[in-house]
């Protein structure tokens, strides 16, 4: 194409992409944003902000402000941090801070700019896939309109509202085909390895979706060969498997670490049943995620245009695509095998923007009997999707245009069937104003409201429930009065959104991610049994308000609400305040790194009571295979051995508790306290005996946590709970009406003389410095204790040096960082780098070379 060709495409591709976003371009001009409010505001935004303050300040593996800490590089692989659309964005949103066009961004600027990033991404999916339909012998505006159809589909738009991130794909499916026809038919390999890596590179869960397409793309392909002279099959192997080996060398210094965080994130297995099929879905008038336009069902109906290859090939992979659908065993397949989800159908409006395009080329050979018996199967199929569906009501906007796009549709398909170039020309206009039509109808329609981004708004993001002024004045002002190297304050917001540190930007203890450090997880899950306040997977937060824990991981602050009656942990006291909220102060927080010479084993306590897995934390160093000469625990007596325990609004016998009144449960009632006891743990098994119920509240005295539902996709399959309550002579669980499983009872209590003691006999080493993937510490060894411990998690990546002396990094005390201290003057400097980061360097890079190697060999042949 010349230059006055391309760009009027660019222009096209962007008037389309405009005119599709038009409803949500409207609703920014009135503050509210193409952001969920869930994973929107909770993921998205937060993970922009963080990556792009962390990036530009020049670190790009690991930060303490993570959760408890992490590598994100790796741990945030899923989301953006290896996302080239977004690294990108990166570049130019910081061009433009230090030129002053903008200001610092925040959460707010990140929500605003969704929807122009949007808009840019859709024109280059256009213009990339009218491209790709040209290079196979198709026409340029038929190419632009099946290219139209699959950039702005409904999945586009749920991907980009939702999960911001996976409408990324839409840019490399095009490439990779791209790079697959090259070889087929001129036998160079370049474009095709450029598009495994930049894949591979760019997320590596839809990498494995899109490689899913590429298997079944290449397999039809050989079955459908579109030209005289394209490679055979046995070179076409040879070609692919050197391209697939060598993309993925380039791209393995990403790819490598966000695999390895994959495979080392704890998630339950999904053991539901996986149907084959499902045909419960509106594909016609009301899918959520695969709502095709009539046209692609009208051509679908065209039967004489299978005759022409490239029209089957097309033809074939939507049919294919459609059935994957309706079958959630698919859906679980291009999941991983994990639950049925629907994030792989951007492949489907691919095919069906093909087939579209296709068909428009061969519109000129059409004959007119079967223009009407493809209107006449068109209208029974909708009719049939009507009749069939129970639910289907017209009742919106979004349900009558649907109605509406059918007749003009129709007309649409009989201009194009007139052999005259304007009808035709009019015809292929009317289809791509009606789908863009068809997108701010949904987004009005199925995001907006029914999706609930009408929440997502401007007034929202800056009041109490997200991040108002006034909370993050007073986390400013914790911040400037403390010069500590490092501390943790406790604070969600008012609507426990878990990763508010990294939006008001401070070291919190919360954080909410799909891929997360399972050394802390089974931390949360079995080795401490910390309560979270609420049970779900891919989080965790706070320390279940257990003091031990605050004190010896450097939980400094908690903030608050004032007036919400939180009991707080023992040490803790009112520090700073504003007009509507209160931080209180830990006033027995132990030294950030701590030596020790008591070693206790994972063994010795596996039978331990919570209270005294953490005293031993605090009083030495817990150990999974110990060298040296182990202490042991005394047993802390149990309480349940005392108690009388007595069923309330139902009945308890074998450990199995049945509720009959609106809440019920047990109380646990005993004589008298020692006299010394400050809390009490209050530990059990507890599982809902019916599988269908609904998630619950559980009341421990005044704790309240809640539970999932066992057919929840995002509970933790862990049963086991413990809670701590002030110090009382009766303990009473509450659950709502139903059928549980409760046992395993136990009953310790607290005194807190241990976390005394280490308190007083505490010392501050010399120094501590934090920054980014390095802590380095500075201690006198004076007590020669043997070894030292720190509040970081553990992962693979840390190594340590003591005295410039490569040491091995110990996990220590369950999940955080270790290591074997020399006596007298000690430098210990902990340093991170995502796992295998130097060999995936040298990978890299010699598979960049040996890439451009092969393909100068290839052009000069």
């Amino acid at each position: 194409m010349n230059k006055q060709k391309i760009t009027i495409l660019f222009f096209s591709s962007l008037l389309i992409a405009t005119l599709s976003h038009l409803f949500f371009l409207r609703q920014w001009m009135e503050g509210t944003f193409m952001a969920g409010p869930n994973d929107g505001l909770n993921q998205m935004i937060p993970f922009k902000q963080f990556l792009y303050e962390n990036y530009t300040s020049g670190n790009f593996f690991y930060s303490l402000d993570l959760g408890f800490g992490g590598g994100f590089f790796g741990q945030l692989g899923y989301y953006f941090s290896t996302n080239l659309f977004f690294l990108v964005t990166v570049g130019v949103v910081f061009l433009l801070e230090l030129l002053h066009v903008i200001g610092k961004p925040d959460s707010l600027f990140w929500a605003q700019a969704i929807i122009f990033s949007s808009i840019i991404r859709m024109t280059l999916v256009i213009l990339l896939t009218t491209y790709v339909f040209k290079y196979m012998s198709l026409r340029t505006i038929p190419s632009f309109i099946g290219a139209t159809l699959y950039g702005a589909s409904v999945i586009y738009f749920r991907h980009v509202s939702y999960w911001e991130f996976f409408a990324d794909a839409f840019v490399f499916v095009p490439l990779l085909i791209l790079g697959i026809e090259k070889i087929i038919r001129d036998q160079k390999p370049g474009w095709f390895i450029f598009a495994i890596a930049a894949t591979m590179f760019n997320n590596f869960y839809f990498a494995y979706i899109s490689f899913i397409f590429v298997g079944i793309y290449i397999l039809v392909r050989w079955l459908i060969s579109l030209q005289k002279e394209e490679a055979g099959k046995l070179q076409q192997l040879k070609l692919y498997v050197i391209s697939v080996v060598l993309g993925m060398g380039a791209a393995s210094i990403s790819f490598v670490p966000t695999l390895y965080a994959y495979f080392h994130n704890y998630r339950p297995a999904f053991n539901q049943e996986r149907p084959l099929f499902d045909f419960s879905d509106n594909m016609l008038l009301d899918s959520r995620t695969f709502l095709l336009s009539t046209i692609v069902v009208l051509f679908l109906f065209l039967f004489s245009f299978y005759k022409n290859k490239i029209f089957r090939l097309f033809a074939v992979l939507t049919l294919l695509f459609i059935l994957f659908h309706f079958s959630p065993f698919m859906g679980s397949a291009f999941n991983g095998f994990s639950a049925p989800r629907h994030r792989f159908e951007y492949l489907g409006f691919f095919a069906a923007g093909g087939l579209v395009a296709a068909g428009l080329q061969f519109m000129n050979q059409v004959k007119r009997w079967e223009v009407f018996v493809a209107i006449f199967l068109t209208g029974l199929s909708y009719y049939f999707f009507a009749w069939r569906d129970p639910y289907y009501q017209i009742e919106s906007v979004f349900d009558q245009y649907m109605l509406y796009q059918v007749g003009i549709s129709i007309a649409a398909f009989l201009l194009l069937s007139i052999q005259n170039k304007k009808t035709w020309v009019a015809g292929g206009v009317i289809i791509v104003l009606l789908n863009a039509g068809m997108m701010n109808v949904y987004q009005h329609d199925k995001l907006y409201k029914a999706g609930n981004l009408e929440e997502t708004t401007k007034e929202y993001m800056l009041s109490d429930g997200y991040a108002s002024p006034e909370q993050q004045q007073l986390v400013d002002r914790v911040q400037e009065k403390d010069p500590s190297s490092f501390y943790r304050l406790e604070w969600k917001g008012m609507d426990d959104r878990n990763n508010i540190p990294l939006i008001q930007d401070f070291s919190g203890t919360s954080v909410y991610s799909s891929i997360l450090n399972e050394h802390i997880l089974y931390w949360y899950y079995e080795d401490m049994e910390v309560d979270m306040k609420q049970e779900s997977i891919s989080r965790y937060s706070g320390f279940g308000d257990r003091a031990n824990l605050y004190s010896s991981l450097s939980g400094k602050y908690i903030m608050t609400k004032k007036g919400s009656d939180r009991n707080m942990p023992y040490g803790f006291e009112p520090y700073l305040e504003s007009r509507n909220y209160q931080v209180y102060r830990n006033t027995k927080l132990l030294p950030f790194a701590r030596t020790t010479s008591k070693v206790y084993s994972v063994d010795s306590l596996s039978d331990a009571s919570m209270i005294k897995r953490e005293q031993a934390m605090i009083e030495g160093i817990i150990l999974e295979n110990p060298d040296s000469e182990t202490s042991q625990v005394k047993p802390l007596p149990d309480l349940m051995d005392s108690a009388e325990v007595k069923a309330v609004g139902g009945t308890y016998q074998d450990e199995r508790l049945r509720v009959t009144e609106e809440t019920g449960g047990l109380d646990l009632q005993f004589d008298s306290l020692p006299e010394d006891a400050e809390d009490i743990y209050v530990s059990f098994y507890i599982k809902n005996n019916i599988k269908s119920a609904p998630w619950f509240p559980l009341y421990v005295n005044d704790y309240r946590t809640s539970r999932k539902s066992r057919e929840s996709f995002y509970r933790t399959g862990m049963n086991d709970v413990t809670i701590r309550v002030p110090a009382d002579e009766k303990i009473s669980i509450r659950v709502p009406k139903g059928d549980y499983q409760l046992a395993e009872l136990e009953l310790h209590y607290a005194t807190y003389e241990t976390l005394e003691k280490a308190y007083d006999e505490a010392n501050e080493v010399s120094s501590v410095a934090v920054n980014g993937n390095q802590v380095d510490i500075q201690l006198n060894n004076n007590q020669t204790d043997q070894f030292l411990t720190i509040p970081v998690p553990y992962e693979k990546g840390w190594r340590v040096e003591v005295n410039g002396e490569s040491k091995k990094v110990l996990r220590a005390n369950y999940a955080y960082l270790g290591v074997e201290l020399e006596e007298g003057q000690n430098h210990v400097s902990f340093t991170y780098y995502p796992p295998y980061f130097k060999a995936t360097l040298v990978v890299c890079l010699l598979s960049v070379l040996l890439s451009f190697l092969w393909i100068r060999r290839k052009t000069h042949k």
